[in-house]
């Protein structure tokens, strides 16, 4: 709901925490620039102890890690991302969104001429999105302080900004004007939402297959009869934070019930009145139905649902999460 551009899921492509998993890292080979091989890419465990960035965090500092990440924007956006590759001048990996490029730059995705600034950035990807939802009947002691320490207000308006210079070159969208000659309406199961033409495509073939399995699942049907209705563009930046969320893109949806049946949809709704919010089980949240969920996923979105701190009427499109994912 209120998720910007890389987090969230965030994931939480702003919220932090849990299980270290990694992708590791190759050192470079001592040669001279020109002689330079790209370092290897490779999944491995990472023994390091917790890091505190939200699921499963890896080293983005790698060069290594670059080769896997830009692959995986490559396959997702294979319209717009002409190519990536290994810069042997500069020792750093490269893609091209046109005729733009963009080193990984420390993880941090930029033009050449910020590479020397990186470190003032926040990492392009910062977590890796999880096959399934974090239980909060396994968190530990420790996992739980983080939850709360990372989710207050002070914390958050602490943090690092993206610098959006690769998603303004992906969707045009430097300035509101600007982005907003590629916000247009269209319909999602019943709903008028206004959204970026880029996802129609994908957020069709989501419909589609919604649509097919409600004829042989009454659950699903039943989710499509109480959508009260669906949130899509809306310019702004996230509660605490400077980071445009991933609705002021146009490139997230809302999917708000007529009923919640008493459950809790959206953490920060609650968090105000109820300091052990992330504690609250699965089973007292409104969630869609798994199937629409997988589904979803299947065509690039992201679940908010699987956030530590959790948005679960929220998708956005994050094909190179789920790709990431895939190769974990």
């Amino acid at each position: 709901m209120k998720q910007s551009i890389l987090c969230r899921v965030i994931p939480i492509v702003m919220c932090l925490i849990t299980i270290p998993l990694g992708l590791g890292a190759l050192q470079s080979i001592s040669q001279k620039p020109h002689q330079m091989e790209p370092p290897q890419a490779r999944l491995t465990k990472d023994d390091a102890p917790f890091k505190g960035t939200d699921l499963e965090p890896f080293d983005m500092e790698s060069v290594a890690t670059a080769e896997i990440v830009f692959k995986a924007f490559k396959d997702g956006y294979p319209e717009k991302i002409a190519e990536y590759g290994y810069d042997a001048e500069v020792q750093d990996w490269f893609l091209m969104v046109g005729e733009k490029k963009f080193l990984w730059a420390q993880g941090r995705i930029l033009p050449e001429i910020l590479r020397q600034d990186a470190s003032k950035w926040r990492h392009y990807i910062d977590y890796l999105y999880p096959k399934e939802t974090p239980n909060p009947e396994h968190f530990s002691p420790e996992l739980i302080a983080e939850i709360k320490r990372t989710s207050e207000p002070d914390f958050r308006a602490s943090q690092k900004s993206y610098n959006l210079e690769f998603y303004h070159a992906l969707y045009d969208g430097k300035t509101r004007g600007q982005l907003e000659q590629h916000i247009a309406s269209t319909q999602f199961l019943g709903k008028r939402v206004n959204l970026h033409q880029d996802i129609f495509a994908p957020l069709a073939l989501v419909e589609q297959d919604i649509q097919e399995a409600a004829k042989t699942h009454g659950e699903i049907q039943d989710f499509i009869n109480n959508i009260g209705s669906v949130e899509g563009y809306n310019w702004r930046e996230i509660r605490d934070r400077q980071d445009r969320s991933f609705h002021s893109w146009g490139l997230a949806v809302d999917i708000l019930p007529k009923g919640w049946q008493k459950k809790n949809i959206y953490w920060n709704w609650i968090s105000e009145w109820n300091p052990n919010w992330m504690m609250i089980p699965l089973d007292r949240r409104w969630m869609p139905p798994q199937l629409v969920i997988e589904i979803f996923e299947k065509h690039g979105f992201a679940w908010g649902g699987k956030w530590l701190q959790w948005d679960n009427i929220h998708f956005e499109y994050r094909p190179e999460l789920l790709l990431l994912q895939e190769s974990h």
